[in-house]
C-alpha cells in the first residue's frame, strides 16, 4: 500500500475480479483421477502423528520426522 493511501490522499481501487464464472469454474474442476492420483505406482502412507508423506510399498519403520514407530501410519492413498 503506497503511502499516500494510508495518510487519506488518495483513494485505493477496487480489485477487478480475475476468476471465471462460477459456471465455468464448474465445468473445469479437477477430479482426483485427471490429477493422476489414482495412478500412483505405490501406496502412500501417513503418519497419524505428525503428516508425515511417503510413497513406498509398506509404512517405514519409523517415522523419519517424529520418530512414531510402524503401528502410527495410515493408507493414505
Amino acid at each position: 500500500m503506497s503511502q499516500a493511501v494510508v495518510n487519506g490522499q488518495k483513494s485505493a481501487g477496487s480489485i477487478p475480479e480475475r476468476r471465471p464464472p462460477p459456471d465455468a469454474r464448474k465445468k473445469t474442476k479437477p477430479t482426483p483421477t485427471a490429477a493422476g492420483l489414482g495412478s500412483l505406482p505405490l501406496p502412500v502412507w501417513r503418519c497419524k502423528v505428525c503428516g508425515y508423506l511417503c510413497a513406498r510399498d509398506g509404512p517405514p519403520e519409523v517415522c523419519p520426522i517424529c520418530k512414531a514407530k510402524k503401528d502410527r501410519f495410515e493408507r493414505f492413498i
